[in-house]
């Protein structure tokens, strides 16, 4: 399981910093993504279509990303774009373990 932490808004700023690299770790046998949230303060439609495309990204390749601890703001955005069945809410190190755990 990879864990990827982000840092700040995903706005058109922040949604280009990180998307290459958010991607290319949905790449390849059975990715396992976690993105961690907790640190993010404000996501806007460019980012949760980057959140859509990493999802769809990981499962056309067998695999899944979950949404870490969203603020509550992330959260309600998250929840009305639909993504609610990708929120993860936990330690990381558990939400990793049962991440991987699934995959074996």
């Amino acid at each position: 399981v990879k864990i990827l932490q982000l840092v700040g808004n995903l706005d058109l700023r922040g949604t280009q910093a990180v998307e290459q690299n958010v991607l290319k770790l949905c790449e390849g046998y059975r990715p396992q993504l976690l993105l961690d949230l907790s640190a993010t303060d404000m996501v806007v439609s460019l980012g949760i279509r980057l959140l859509l495309q990493a999802i769809k990204t990981a499962s056309a390749h067998g695999g899944r990303v979950l949404l870490l601890n969203p603020s509550p703001a992330v959260s309600t955005a998250l929840e009305f774009s639909g993504l609610a069945p990708f929120i993860a809410r936990g330690k990381e190190s558990e939400v990793a373990a049962g991440m991987a755990k699934r995959e074996s």
